[in-house]
């Protein structure tokens, strides 16, 4: 057992001013103080800074006094010291010069404002605790001590910028919902303080609802609601206002059927991660009572994972799943580089299972080493007679599909907070593998069903979601859905989306000598743009959707990734200059990224900084006179990618690059658009411009249809459903797999 007051004298300790509530992406000046124990800190020492998260805190910079996270280090002792923070998430002090004695002092000030800085910027997502993990090498010999009662702060979300009103979306008639009403800040965190009055009203005008409700203080931002109930068949939503706040919003579709005693959908998270085992708990209880989603799992990278932290992590998610209520799934991130197989998501159907990692090289503890899996093939090997799921995906280091194990397989992801990968999905598409379509968070930041982007380097977009269908809210229940391809993802907005094929549900693979008809359902989150029918990497159908374009209103897309592979942003850096004409208003879609940025605005001109990976991204102009306005635009674009630095092999230092790539120039008439949109193709993996006239704001939210493909081809068809609705968030179906033979007769 360690002496925590011994190691305290002999090695120092550390504080924090002020150590209070931080509001989430505020500006502030903390002072770390280390007080220097009777050992001393000799020539060549150190002092370590860091933190357990994942953390966008404002990198400290030592060059710019005025400039933001300006950062002071000094002594009060006899030394000269140097420090250096290393560009993700540890600051080092060293001793260059002298000595420190016992009862010095280095004081570390992050947002020193002496000479005008703005301060530092904290972090933009909520965190309890935010440690500043202090140890100190005193001798220089690289041996580092941790010191005790670790400084730390609590990171709580700010004013609110949105509500948002989470409802379950399949429902019976009369029954009891569960509706979780949030506030939400400008980085997607509950807004702690918020103190609002909201009311309700419904399109079921027999709907059950609160006549009312005044947030309290310990809603922090978030509050459920159990006494809500609808008493007509058919889509329905539900509307929450703050009219003293300005605030308003629409719940998810809610699809209401006089007796569900088909499938629910259950909505969740498969896909996140924290770093310290024991943060679980407040991970779990986020996903389960803030992001309102039924299930998730807990996907830490394996060479971090601690025999203890495994341990810890399997009681906290025995402790959460609760059958009926909120469903967890046991499992790890199997985290090899790609040449080994490349990053899969791992899962049990039962708790108290062992790990299997790809290496050890993050764990001090190496006597089970000898039970590694360094190949995706050993791997295989391992689970092939088991019943477990391992799910590919593209993240640290993409999964290579040219590895496939159908029976252990069954799902890929093709969307998360690193981007959509709509080309992992088809290279699967592509293979012929019988494989469903989800979508994740890969969230760090403890924010699983609800993530956004901060400013980190390797993630541009807000999470995803998987929706599953499933007739019990229980782990059994989910996992043969699953394993049944009985799921769907999107880019995290509560699309409903039902798709069937001659009684054969998505997921599902049939044979028939009859061209197939598909049914289809969908109710969008907002209006409908694309619905698409896809056959293998062909569009077999697009449904036509009657929308007339806004007369006076031209929308910029932007869209595509860099590479197929991990971290694949683009930077695109845009200007549009309008002659003949003025800008009335500017509306964003799609930016998530806070780096994404319109600014320059005036009458005239537009400019904008946008981040994405995959997903199309874009600007709608109201204009003054579109019949005479011309648009100039300029886009210069930069390719993102993650190479590693220093040493040889796969552990050195990861950092983002940025690759000056393709620069446009082009002159558009608005009235050209009457004809139809104009693209411009930029290169490969679908990265294109395409101006057209913005689609008008009245627009259907749902739809159903059927269609007869007689254009079916002999053998395997693999059908698959893309929605794109006019916010630009998509879902893709699972598909229903047709082996189509043909008539003997017809040859």
């Amino acid at each position: 057992m360690v002496d925590e007051e011994e190691v305290k004298r002999i090695y120092g300790y550390a504080t924090l001013e002020p150590s209070g509530d931080v509001v989430a992406g505020s500006y502030g000046t903390w002072t770390l103080t280390y007080v220097v124990g009777s050992e001393g800190v000799s020539q060549g020492g150190c002092l370590r800074i860091t933190t357990d998260s994942d953390t966008d805190w404002g990198r400290p910079q030592f060059n710019d006094p005025k400039g933001e996270d300006y950062m002071k280090v000094y002594t009060d002792g006899k030394a000269t010291l140097a420090t250096m923070f290393d560009g993700l998430k540890t600051l080092y002090v060293w001793v260059k010069k002298g000595r420190l004695k016992e009862g010095d002092k280095i004081f570390v000030v992050y947002g020193d404002r002496s000479f005008g800085s703005p301060g530092s910027r904290a972090q933009t997502f909520i965190e309890e605790p935010r440690y500043f993990k202090v140890s100190v090498d005193p001798l220089g010999s690289g041996r580092y001590i941790d010191l005790p009662d670790t400084p730390h702060l609590r990171v709580i979300g700010g004013a609110p910028e949105r509500l948002v009103v989470i409802a379950p979306s399949i429902v019976e008639v009369s029954e009891q919902l569960r509706v979780t009403v949030k506030a939400e800040d400008k980085w997607g965190n509950p807004s702690h303080a918020y103190r609002g009055r909201i009311t309700f009203s419904s399109t079921d005008p027999n709907a059950s609802l609160p006549s009312e409700y005044t947030f309290k203080d310990e809603d922090e931002g978030v509050h459920e609601f159990l006494d809500i109930k609808f008493f007509s068949e058919g889509l329905h939503e539900i509307e929450v206002k703050d009219l003293e706040n300005g605030l308003i919003a629409r719940s998810n579709p809610i699809l209401v059927r006089k007796k569900a005693d088909g499938y629910r959908l259950f909505w969740g998270d498969l896909h996140g991660q924290v770093d310290l085992a024991v943060k679980a708990y407040d991970y779990f209880r986020y996903a389960r009572d803030v992001s309102a989603i039924d299930f998730a799992g807990f996907q830490r990278n394996d060479h971090n994972i601690t025999n203890e932290d495994w341990k810890i992590q399997q009681k906290i998610e025995r402790l959460f799943n609760q059958p009926g209520r909120f469903v967890t799934f046991p499992g790890y991130e199997w985290s090899a580089d790609t040449k080994d197989g490349g990053h899969h998501n791992v899962y049990f159907p039962i708790d108290g299972q062992p790990i299997r990692r790809s290496s050890h090289w993050n764990i001090e503890d190496k006597s089970d080493v000898h039970t590694d899996l360094p190949s995706i093939t050993k791997l295989y090997e391992a689970y092939r007679d088991r019943d477990v799921i391992i799910i590919p995906h593209v993240g640290g280091r993409k999964a290579d599909l040219s590895f496939h194990e159908p029976k252990l397989e069954p799902v890929i992801e093709v969307s998360s907070s690193h981007g959509t990968f709509e080309w992992f999905l088809e290279e699967a598409v592509k293979r012929g593998y019988k494989v469903g379509f989800i979508a994740g968070s890969d969230d760090y930041m403890g924010r699983p069903g609800g993530s956004y982007p901060g400013f980190h380097d390797r993630r541009y977009a807000k999470g995803g979601l998987t929706g599953i269908f499933a007739k019990e809210l229980t782990r059994e229940d989910l996992w043969k859905a699953l394993k049944s391809r009985r799921c769907y993802g999107t880019t995290g907005a509560r699309i409903i989306l039902l798709f069937e094929s001659e009684g054969h549900f998505m997921g599902e693979e049939y044979t028939t000598d009859k061209p197939p008809k598909f049914k289809v359902f969908v109710a969008g989150t907002e209006a409908i743009e694309k619905v698409e029918l896809m056959r293998g990497l062909e569009l077999a159908y697009s449904h036509p959707i009657s929308r007339k374009p806004s007369p006076n209103k031209v929308r910029i897309l932007w869209e595509g990734a860099s590479r197929k592979d991990s971290y694949s942003g683009v930077i695109w850096e845009g200007k549009i200059r309008v002659k003949a004409g003025r800008i009335l208003s500017v509306q964003k879609l799609r930016f998530d990224s806070p780096r994404s940025k319109v600014y320059g605005l005036t009458d005239r001109q537009v400019n904008w900084y946008s981040v994405t990976c995959g997903y199309p991204s874009g600007l709608i102009l109201e204009l003054d006179d579109p019949e005479s306005a011309v648009l100039d635009m300029t886009v210069a674009c930069k390719l993102i990618t993650g190479p590693l630095f220093g040493e040889t092999g796969s552990r050195a230092p990861l950092r983002m690059s940025y690759a000056p790539a393709e620069q446009i120039e082009t002159s558009i008439k608005v009235s050209d658009l009457d004809d139809g949109p104009i693209t411009i193709d930029i290169g490969t993996l679908n990265r294109k411009i395409t101006v057209s006239k913005a689609p008008s704001n009245r627009g259907i939210r749902s739809l159903e249809f059927e269609f007869l493909d007689k254009d079916v081809k002999p053998g395997l068809n693999i059908y698959y459903l893309r929605v794109t609705q006019t916010d630009m968030e998509k879902a893709w179906s699972s598909p229903i797999f047709v082996n189509y033979r043909v008539k003997e007769e017809a040859l």
